[in-house]
């Protein structure tokens, strides 16, 4: 007789037939093949999905290009947000719907009233970088102006393809984030007329090549207000600046019926 089998017999002591099928059940899992443990991932190597959250591997080249990017100016940051600030209207883009990432509710954007700008994090974070304060400039001082200071707008992260799905989708809307909470404490921008976004690696700059550095970047869109019904050109009651000294806003005399968002015409600049 075996001693796993003569200590679960029935001559054995009460105490060693309790302990029988212990032993038998601890040489049974010593012998099993290993498992990991699904709260603490044990043994020690990652699972498949675990691994294809990890972060791109590090591309100091593109670190160093993306640090030297100059943005666009203020101006023309503002020309591309602010309604009409081309005073060429054209036809108006259908805003398209967005379920922000901050929680809050749905909002209409004008595609056609955004822009990109290269915003330089640290590697795998989203801590700006003294680079970052200094791209931000121009954004900070356009959403001061008076153009666009009436209006709200959409902050939103991309990425390129690199890493995981959801990895990048939490680290863009973390970066949008992290410009939202400077423009507030910087340029004092309130911070109910920003929103956050993450869209992570869905939609790249240049689909053909989902890896390349121009889809990271954080982009700025023009938010637009609740439907309501038609939304139409509301004509001030009376000119202002430069008009009442003798030049004519031709946008004053004619029936516009355009989805402006609400706006008042962009004042035309001044001429000699």
């Amino acid at each position: 007789m075996g001693a796993i089998e003569w200590i679960a017999g029935s001559a054995a002591p009460a105490w060693c037939r309790r302990l029988g099928p212990m032993l038998a059940a601890s040489v049974i899992l010593a012998l099993a093949p290993a498992r990991a443990n699904p709260l603490t991932e044990v043994p020690g190597t990652r699972p498949p999905a675990a691994e294809a959250e990890a972060p791109p591997a590090r591309d100091e080249a593109a670190e160093r290009a993306e640090a030297g990017a100059v943005n666009p100016s203020a101006n023309a940051i503002i020309r591309s947000l602010a309604p009409f600030a081309d005073g060429n209207p054209g036809r108006p883009a259908a805003p398209v719907a967005v379920s922000p990432g901050d929680g809050g509710p749905s909002l209409r954007v004008d595609p056609a009233r955004s822009v990109d700008l290269t915003v330089f994090f640290a590697y795998d974070s989203a801590r700006l970088t003294p680079e970052a304060r200094v791209q931000l400039e121009p954004l900070g001082q356009a959403l001061q102006s008076r153009d666009l200071a009436a209006h709200g707008f959409l902050i939103a992260g991309h990425t390129d393809a690199a890493g995981g799905l959801g990895y990048n989708r939490r680290l863009s809307l973390a970066r949008a984030r992290a410009v939202k909470a400077h423009l507030a404490e910087a340029y004092g921008i309130d911070p109910r007329r920003l929103r956050l976004h993450g869209w992570g690696p869905s939609r790249p700059k240049d689909p053909a090549q989902p890896f390349a550095r121009i889809n990271r970047r954080v982009e700025v869109s023009l938010i637009a207000p609740a439907r309501s019904g038609a939304l139409r050109f509301v004509l001030p009651a009376a000119a202002e600046g430069c008009e009442a000294g003798g030049l004519d806003d031709p946008r004053h005399h004619l029936p516009l019926d355009l989805d402006d968002f609400g706006a008042a015409p962009t004042p035309l600049p001044c001429t000699e």
